[in-house]
């Protein structure tokens, strides 16, 4: 017993399959498990082994050389889930990333690319990968970047490239940029010999145009012209020329030898032609060397009278001495140029005489324009002067005069321009305007003073008379004097109130002999008015004052008449003793003024000057030396803090005199300094002086002994910077003048360069466009270095400045006006392109709207849409090529909705195929019941020929009343079968085919995989053959079609009911497999 228990052997060695697949379960050995797995004789025990075993090399040997299929697949897929990671016993990252880079297996590479744990590991099978679809599949659905990238930088197909573009757009930039630019690689290699040959042809092409524009007789003539212009053209032909080589250079690898024959052909001509131009256009230089001073001279003269009439834009009217100057420079020029001799080229020579009569002819219309201006402006002025004259004058005014005024100033004015009149005449306008008002003002005013002086003197006239009737000769003189004094002011007065003014005086100078005894009465009374305002001189010391002046005054109107020495005596006393109150009045108001805190020291200062000149104008009335030297100490004591106020004003003063001269010395030593000859910021000198001009401006008031001194130092600096920036405005406009011509110049040849080549054109010249938008580009790319050039250094009078810019401006939009033109056309093109492929579109979506019969022709319709859409893709690439790609966006819209309505329209035409063929199918289908029925009756059909020998002829009838099948071979197999059919039931021989069996067996596993059941017991086998076949085509590269399940699944109902015939006993259980996966799949 012990001796058996220790001979026994493990269950792994037992010799019963199913207890050795025990003991593996158990086992952990290695070495025992990969022996079991490689030698076992079961299949099971070695599956189970399969199971432990993480040795890559083992699990590879028993993939490759294990009889069984079932273990094999089994290692196999051990080997891949332990490559990829899948499994927690899986060799090391490293043990395993080397066995990867050594393995060349499609499948675990393709496995590991799309399933590995690790990055490293998808990473190194990707390398080895070679399958496109897998790479694809992997640049779009793996979750790390890296991988997608290493994916997709190993694509190389036009088609896998163009789904992970698409399908990534939206997702990951990087690999839709990656796959975009490696799909245009692959679009621009297979392109690349068309495209060389096109090139090729376009190259060969622009050297043939190069040539015959070096050849041409007009070519020719200018560069024997010599200009600098036609060496500049000469220039650009041979860098075309070069260009052009550069261009062959690039492609010449690529190109044939009908190519190659081609441009050497046109290189030798061009190269001939350029010789010819280049000795032909150095002699011209030679010539044109000859002739450069006198050119330089003419150009001088011309810049010169250029520059006069500026000079005379500028101006608004003439004076003498500037009508003396514009004579001598005018004449000046004139006999310059009569001795400038004539160059020998009569075009050029033309040119310059047209340039220089041009310019003096506008110097000429100027002038006379200037001297019509200044006429009329004299006249002008002169009218003004006499409205001044009658408006400063003191004689009465004139309807007459004014209307004489006015008739003379409208018709001078009528020769003022209407459309730009200067400033001067506007001011004098103004003036005019102005001094006419005030005279109209003053003639109404004089009506109006004529009537109220008529009015006032009536009613004096009538006070006197009442006076006199009252015997009130003091009321009544200064009554009449007034009323002779008004008198006299009226104009053309009627004789009525002088006669009665006459009778007044008469009769006053009666009543003045009355007069004198009166006065004495008039004199006391004087004497106890003064006396009595004493008596009341708290009130009021200012009008104590003002009365003591007028009663004063009134004793000075008596005269000597009544005159006493004692009264005289009273009357002076009393009103010293008012003034004398009145100047202590003016001392205790100084003393309080004083004393009081006042913040305003220029009113304190002028209420003292008041004081002191009242004081003054006293003179000795009530003076005493006490008095005055109080009032004296009073206005000194109060004038203290004034003093302070005029010191710290007297400094401000002194600073402001300080800054302006600093001022001046700046402006000076700027102007000493600076190298007028060499500057080039002009515009630093101009703003300088600018920023002087609003210093000086803002800096205050100066002491007045020092204003004109300042003020001519400053004046005197300015002009020496004015004088320079007004040379160098002049010089800056001739700069902008000839600017001006030069684009002219530029837009003249333009003109012309696109006429010719529109003629040419014309004559089927293919080239022309391209050289119109050549010469477009060249003209705008030297229109814009022109206005880089456009500096305005020192800026002029504003309206001067605008008309200068405008004319420029027009001047280049001409150019820039061709461009747009260009564009326009282009635009036309590119919408014309646009809307023939629309129009395609909307074809397509119509097709994909089409139900019944209709959809039958959609795909040949859809056809003929895709080929004339092609067609207009290749034409538009010759054509507008260049412009498309600046509407990429709308452009890849209209194809992305062209493929849409495509896929579309497929789509309803497969439905309606489809639907179709289930109606194709159901109806075989029932034919097929028939062929079933007609199979399986050999021996009631023997019954049936005793009892009713006709029977089968019954059977034939109703099969014909059957419809016929669309398909003809459909209805051809099926109709095969049921004679076949009809001849075994006839004969009662039947015979059955095993392969039909087979064949029957192989549709119900496909059918039942399709629709996702089990299939029977017995028919598992067969099954897994299928599947296993299947895996293998698949290992071994073969292509495999898989359709759509539907498809699919009526291909497989299709060739069921067309199979022929099998044994009763096996035809019913085959039926209802099938029939049992049909429901199932459909279901």
């Amino acid at each position: 017993m012990i001796f058996s228990n220790l001979i026994k052997k493990p269950k792994w060695q037992h010799r019963d399959p199913n207890i050795r697949q025990m003991g593996i379960e158990n086992l952990d050995d290695p070495t025992i498990l990969n022996e079991v797995a490689q030698n076992d004789e079961a299949a099971e025990v070695r599956q189970a082994a399969l199971h432990k075993i993480n040795d890559l090399n083992v699990l590879d040997q028993i993939a490759q050389h294990d009889t069984d299929s079932r273990v094999r697949e089994l290692a196999e897929q051990r080997l891949k889930q332990l490559l990829g990671g899948k499994k927690d016993d899986c060799p090391a990252l490293d043990t395993r990333l080397t066995w990867v880079k050594k393995t060349t297996d499609a499948e675990r590479l393709a496995y590991i690319a799309e399933h590995g744990s690790e990055t490293e590991l998808r990473l190194a099978a990707i390398e080895k990968v070679e399958r496109e679809g897998l790479l694809g599949d992997i640049a779009i659905n793996d979750p790390i970047s890296e991988v997608r990238l290493a994916a997709v930088a190993k694509l190389t197909q036009k088609s896998t490239l163009e789904r992970v573009f698409k399908t990534s757009r939206n997702r990951d930039k990087r690999v839709s940029r990656i796959a975009r630019d490696k799909l245009d690689k692959v679009i621009e290699q297979k392109e690349r010999p068309a495209r060389v040959r096109a090139e090729c042809e376009a190259i060969c092409t622009k050297l043939e145009s190069i040539e015959r524009r070096l050849n041409s007789e007009t070519s020719n003539q200018k560069r024997a012209q010599g200009g600098i212009d036609d060496s500049k053209v000469l220039k650009q032909e041979n860098a075309e020329f070069k260009r052009l080589q550069e261009r062959f250079s690039a492609i010449a690898a690529d190109a044939d030898n009908e190519c190659q024959t081609c441009f050497t052909f046109g290189v030798a001509k061009v190269m001939a032609a350029l010789s010819n131009s280049q000795q032909t256009l150095e002699a011209a230089q030679e010539r044109e060397q000859a002739r450069a001073p006198l050119r330089a001279a003419k150009k001088e003269l011309c810049e010169q009278m250029e520059v006069l009439l500026i000079d005379l834009k500028n101006s608004q009217r003439l004076g003498r001495e500037d009508e003396k100057t514009f004579d001598q420079r005018f004449n000046a020029l004139q006999s310059q140029w009569a001795e400038t001799q004539p160059l020998d080229e009569p075009e050029e020579e033309q040119q310059w005489q047209a340039r220089f009569e041009r310019a003096s002819q506008s110097v000429q219309k100027r002038h006379q324009k200037l001297q019509a201006y200044s006429n009329v402006a004299n006249q002008l002025e002169a009218t003004c002067a006499q409205a001044d004259i009658l408006l400063n004058g003191t004689e009465a005014l004139k309807s007459e005069q004014l209307k004489d005024l006015q008739a003379r100033w409208q018709a001078y004015w009528e020769e003022v321009p209407k459309d730009k009149p200067h400033a001067v005449f506007s001011e004098l306008n103004r003036r005019f305007d102005n001094t006419l008002k005030a005279l109209q003002t003053r003639t109404a005013e004089q009506k109006e003073q004529r009537k109220q002086a008529v009015h006032e003197l009536k009613q004096l006239l009538k006070d006197l008379e009442a006076a006199l009737e009252r015997g009130e000769l003091k009321t009544a003189i200064p009554l009449e004097q007034k009323a002779r004094q008004l008198q006299s002011s009226i104009v053309d007065l009627d004789k009525t109130p002088e006669r009665r003014l006459q009778a007044c005086t008469a009769k006053i100078k009666e009543l003045q002999g009355w007069q004198r005894w009166g006065n004495k009465l008039e004199r006391e009374k004087l004497c106890e008015q003064v006396e009595s305002l004493l008596e009341t001189e708290d009130d009021n010391p200012s009008e104590l004052a003002r009365l003591t002046e007028e009663a004063q005054t009134a004793w000075k109107r008596l005269g000597s008449s009544g005159y006493s020495p004692v009264l005289w005596e009273r009357f002076n006393q009393a009103c010293q003793m008012a003034y004398r109150h009145y100047r202590e009045y003016l001392c205790v108001q100084i003393e309080n003024l004083s004393e009081s805190e006042n913040d305003n020291p220029e009113n304190s200062a002028r209420q003292i000057r008041q004081a002191q000149a009242t004081w003054k104008n006293l003179g000795s009335q009530g003076h005493s030396q006490e008095l005055w030297e109080r009032f004296n100490q009073a206005c000194q004591t109060a004038y203290e803090p004034c003093k302070i106020h005029f010191s710290h004003k007297a400094r401000e003063r002194e600073q402001h005199l300080s800054d302006k001269q600093t001022l001046c010395e700046r402006l000076e030593a700027f102007a000493q300094e600076t190298d007028w000859e060499n500057t080039t910021n002009w515009k630093e000198v101009y703003n300088f002086v600018r920023d002087a001009e609003n210093i000086w401006r803002n800096i205050g008031a100066t002491d007045r002994k020092y204003k004109k001194t300042t003020q001519r130092s400053y004046q005197a600096a300015m002009l020496v910077l004015e004088t320079h920036l007004d040379d160098e405005r002049k010089r800056n406009c001739s700069s902008r003048l000839h600017l001006i011509g030069q684009v002219d110049e530029v837009a003249s040849s333009l003109k012309e360069a696109i006429e010719c080549q529109n003629d040419a054109a014309a004559k089927g010249d293919a080239t022309a466009k391209q050289v119109v938008e050549d010469k477009i580009n060249a003209a705008i790319k030297e229109v814009k270095e022109l206005q880089n050039q456009w500096q305005v250094t020192v800026p002029g009078n504003r309206r001067i400045e605008r008309e200068f810019w405008g004319t420029f401006r027009s001047a280049c939009d001409v150019v820039f006006d061709y461009r747009k033109q260009q564009q326009e056309a282009q635009k036309k093109e590119i919408q014309a392109y646009l809307k023939s492929k629309i129009s395609l579109c909307k074809q397509a979506e119509d097709l994909a709207t089409l139900e019944g019969d209709a959809i039958k022709t959609a795909r040949a319709q859809l056809k003929k849409l895709k080929e004339e859409w092609k067609n207009i893709k290749k034409e538009d690439r010759t054509n507008i090529g260049s412009n498309l790609r600046k509407k990429a966006k709308a452009t890849e819209a209209v194809e992305e909705r062209f493929k849409k309505a495509c896929r579309l329209a497929e789509m309803r035409y497969q439905a309606q195929r489809s639907v179709e063929r289930r109606e194709q199918i159901d109806l075989i289908k029932q034919k097929a019941v028939f062929c079933i029925e007609l199979e399986q009756a050999d021996t009631l059909a023997r019954q049936e020929v005793q009892e009713d020998p006709d029977w089968l002829s019954t059977v034939q009838s109703a099969w014909a009343q059957l419809p016929q099948l669309e398909y003809t071979d459909w209805d051809d197999a099926i109709e095969q079968r049921f004679q076949k059919a009809c001849a075994a039931a006839s004969t009662g021989e039947q015979s059955f085919s095993k392969k039909t069996v087979s064949n029957k067996e192989t549709l119900c596993v496909r059918m039942e995989i399709l629709a996702g059941v089990e299939s029977p017991p017995e028919a598992a086998k067969a099954r897994l053959a299928y599947q296993v076949e299947r895996l293998s085509a698949a290992m071994s590269g073969k292509k495999i079609e898989s359709p759509e399940q539907k498809i699919e699944a009526q291909e497989i109902e299709q060739s069921w009911y067309l199979s022929g015939a099998v044994p009763a006993e096996q035809t019913q259980r085959l039926e209802q497999r099938f029939s049992k996966a049909c429901e199932a799949f459909y279901s």
